[in-house]
């Protein structure tokens, strides 16, 4: 799509908004206007304002300056009630779900009144709006019960039933593989063809740069400007983030792992969704785990931690893995990144300092009294290692930003003395182009201490460019194994798919221009 021209509807214009927060200045006149049928894509690091500026046009915060209008209206007060009326949608990357209602009752309690079917109808009435979007998800089912890529999905559709003018999109990929993600994008052409206006929030920079039309930068809390998507390059738009070049390169690979000894022997591993399983993972080697989302890579780790019951062997450092509670694999020195880091990585009310030492509180205390300067002088020093951006070790963990919030739950493997496997469920899930590197630079720092790493993701580019070795799950079992010379985006992705041909992004890649 060109540039609009003054003849296109604006669907959402935010003119010269500012926000404070105390001392910190979320927002700095900024604006951004998202005409009819266009996807406009808004970037930035964590911290530079981005949910802010989503909470002020959904409604949810009110600007201390500036206007919003939705659908050439304007929106007068903070009341998410006017926003929706007035057209907008949003899709949260937190979830907005009722977890032990149904998916029909969560879809039903989303769309205003005049659009609700007479409530004894209202299953058969969920299955046919899930159809029509494309979605293999039973009406039925607790929305607790879903996958995290079920449930991003289930929120996409929920915002969309209200007919919305503007979507808004908060992070819609984080928990998808390569088939959701084109399921979603194919789903967002559909909508903005027929003139729905989308404002797509992500930190997949190569998934801005092929479905966006238009992308606005956001830095600190400011505008950078406005960019047409066609004429912007990866490299150019990071800048623009971050405000100086980045080399976008992975921590070095300087030892080859396959002659080190097994750490980690599994032996017809089964569970929930996978297996059987044999695998070996070497002391010192980051294996990373690709595959379709929903085909037991989850299990599997979960599995690994105790979380889940399995049967099979897993020895861990020569000896059997007690599975049988997740205080087994921690004894035995296995721990677990969880991928949902609000409900299982983190105490979001607690500090810094209580979510990073609560699982070795023993090795600050002496006489059954906790050395609280010791504890603060050992979290001081790796909070500046891990680059984790806080005002104090005692501000509460949920007051951080995503990237930082994943840095946090990082500390405690390097708190623990005995540790001899990491389990990495999407550790740069939601996280901004400078914390992805801090946390790829973690994890290999853990590697070259001898620590074998385990790390699930659905970004092909993440695991050649971090991992020494690749396996690919389909339908809960191992179907190919990608060694590290043949490391690589394009062999990945061919590996999942199947089908030897990628998909080619909609845009071209170049120097960027203000639009």
């Amino acid at each position: 799509m060109s540039t609009p021209g003054p003849a296109t509807p604006v669907v959402l214009s935010l003119q010269r908004v500012s926000k404070r927060f105390g001392a910190v200045q979320a927002l700095r006149d900024v604006s951004v206007d998202c005409v009819a049928g266009e996807t406009h894509a808004l970037v930035g690091e964590n911290g530079s304002g981005k949910s802010t500026l989503l909470g002020i046009a959904s409604g949810f915060l009110a600007p201390d300056e500036g206007t919003v209008e939705i659908g050439g209206r304007p929106l007068r007060r903070a009341s998410a009630a006017d926003a929706l009326r007035l057209g907008l949608g949003i899709a949260y990357q937190t979830y907005s779900q009722v977890v032990d209602l149904s998916v029909a009752e969560n879809l039903y309690l989303a769309v205003p009144p005049e659009l609700q079917p007479d409530y004894r109808h209202m299953e058969r009435w969920a299955a046919a709006r899930l159809e029509e979007f494309g979605l293999r998800i039973p009406a039925g089912a607790p929305a607790g019960a879903l996958s995290l890529a079920e449930r991003q999905l289930v929120e996409v559709v929920k915002a969309l039933l209200a007919q919305p003018k503007v979507l808004l999109l908060d992070e819609p990929t984080t928990a998808l593989g390569p088939a959701e993600v084109e399921q979603l994008h194919a789903l967002m052409l559909e909508r903005s063809r027929s003139g729905v206006g989308v404002v797509y929030v992500s930190h997949r920079l190569p998934e801005v740069l092929g479905i966006a039309d238009r992308i606005t930068v956001l830095r600190d809390g400011g505008g950078q400007g406005t960019f047409e998507a066609h004429g912007m390059s990866e490299d150019a738009l990071v800048a623009l983030m971050i405000g100086r070049p980045l080399q976008l390169a992975f921590p070095e690979r300087d030892v080859d792992t396959e002659a080190a000894e097994v750490l980690l022997e599994l032996s017809s591993l089964q569970g929930d969704r996978f297996g059987p399983v044999d695998l070996q993972l070497h002391r010192g080697e980051i294996l990373g785990i690709a595959g379709a989302e929903g085909n037991g890579q989850v299990q599997l780790l979960r599995a690994l931690a105790g979380v889940e019951p399995s049967a099979g062997s897993a020895r861990c450092n020569g000896r059997e893995l007690d599975r049988h509670s997740p205080l087994g694999p921690l004894r035995a020195g296995v721990v677990l990144l969880s991928g949902d880091r609000a409900r299982e990585a983190l105490f979001p009310v607690l500090s810094v300092r209580a979510n990073s030492t609560i699982q070795v509180l023993r090795r600050f205390g002496r006489a059954g009294l906790l050395g609280r300067g010791r504890e603060k002088r050992t979290l001081g020093q790796l909070v500046r290692r891990l680059r984790i951006r806080t005002a104090s070790i005692e501000q509460p963990v949920q007051s951080l930003s995503g990237g930082n919030q994943q840095k946090v739950s990082l500390t405690r493997p390097f708190l623990r003395g005995a540790l001899h496997v990491l389990l990495a469920d999407e550790p740069t899930q939601g996280v901004d182009v400078g914390s992805r590197f801090d946390i790829y630079e973690a994890l290999r720092a853990k590697a070259d201490d001898g620590v074998a790493v385990l790390v699930k993701s659905s970004d092909p580019l993440e695991l050649s460019g971090l991992c020494d070795r690749v396996i690919v799950m389909s339908r809960g079992r191992i179907v190919d194994e990608i060694p590290r010379a043949e490391l690589g985006e394009r062999r990945i992705v061919e590996a999942i798919v199947g089908t030897g041909v990628t998909a080619e992004p909609r845009r071209a890649a170049s120097d960027g221009q203000p639009a």
